[in-house]
């Protein structure tokens, strides 16, 4: 059951950093072109931005 368990926590990390990332550009920049089209590339690339210090962040402080 432990192997269970450690197997499952490992596929959702995997999922949460992998998918959860990619989703959640993809949703954003659906949001910034049809509600900020002037500045939409500039939206999204800040958010990338801010999404790659944050998990750096977390990589460094929880390695």
């Amino acid at each position: 059951m432990g192997f269970l368990k450690q197997w499952l926590k490992e596929e959702v990390i995997l999922i949460i950093w992998g998918w959860g990332c990619f989703l959640s550009v993809l949703f954003f920049s659906m949001f910034a072109v049809v509600y900020f089209p002037d500045v939409a590339i500039t939206l999204i690339g800040a958010f990338i931005l801010l999404l790659v210090i944050g998990h750096l962040f977390l990589w460094f402080k929880y390695k």
